[in-house]
């Protein structure tokens, strides 16, 4: 049995190694296919996919997708949709011009929190990317206002921080939908590390077509949870390290996402369309 990884982020949002890096880094594991899921954003996707047919991999497309509700950030892992249907190239400008919206507000309140901290900062960090939380961390620490990333979100932009900027309302049953229509199916993200058993059961009824199960975050107990939830209600069952490029966190491959868990999200791709 061959072995994915289908939670893998590049400098597309806020990775830090080129989608042709990753996708060099998956051969050098010996996985037989992997998906690249940068935050709201499909830019590194053609890089990552020639990349993948070069040396030989499966290429799924994908993306982790913005979601939230009151109070909390949802993460929604989109698979097999078409990237040119014109819904979610919409989404896509629209988080885009967000999250623009979201880093300006962010700099402005560490900068009344006593940091020298600059938009052109932040920017510098994303590149041509698109800008997360994670690149106003990384200029935070550049400008040595804080020891580590982690100081960053912990202080200042984590969710209940001073710094902290909520995403434009975005419900997940409609990201779902949005999905939906455009071929593709949705996962719900790093479960283990956000939401509740109740939250699992509902959002697994109405909206997700599967779930993350293998996940850094994810500890054992969650994981059977999910196994037993997949199992009862069909669900297609995903998983990644979500690698960052960077030293921290789980290496990628690391979680032994089987391969024919990424054959059957292609089969019910291939199903609906």
């Amino acid at each position: 049995m061959g072995y994915v990884d289908l939670h893998l982020h590049s400098t597309a949002s806020d990775g830090v190694k080129s989608p042709t890096e990753v996708a060099r880094e998956m051969a050098a594991l010996g996985l037989r296919g992997f998906s690249l899921t940068d935050h709201d954003t499909v830019d590194g996707m053609e890089e990552a996919r020639a990349e993948a047919k070069r040396l030989g991999l499966d290429f799924l497309v994908g993306a982790e997708l913005s979601a939230n509700a009151p109070g909390r950030s949802i993460h929604v892992l989109a698979y097999g949709f078409d990237p040119r249907d014109p819904g979610m190239n919409a989404f896509f400008r629209d988080f885009r011009s967000d999250r623009l919206r979201r880093v300006d507000e962010i700099v402005r309140r560490l900068r009344d929190l006593g940091t020298g901290l600059t938009l052109d900062d932040v920017m510098a960090e994303a590149g041509d990317g698109v800008p997360t939380r994670a690149h106003v961390g990384r200029a935070l620490l550049k400008g040595e206002w804080v020891a580590n990333e982690e100081e960053a979100f912990r202080r200042y932009i984590a969710r209940g921080k001073p710094a902290f900027v909520e995403k434009m309302p975005t419900p997940p049953a409609a990201v779902c939908e949005l999905v939906r229509r455009a071929g593709g199916v949705t996962l719900l993200a790093h479960p283990g590390r956000d939401y509740t058993q109740a939250e699992l059961a509902r959002w697994m009824n109405d909206d997700f077509d599967g779930v993350e199960i293998l996940h850094p975050r994810n500890g054992p107990g969650v994981r059977r949870t999910l196994e037993t939830l997949a199992d009862e209600r069909d669900l297609l069952r995903g998983g990644g390290s979500d690698w960052h490029g960077t030293d921290s966190g789980a290496p990628p491959g690391s979680q032994r996402v089987p391969e024919s868990w990424m054959r059957a999200i292609m089969e019910r791709c291939a199903a609906v369309n």
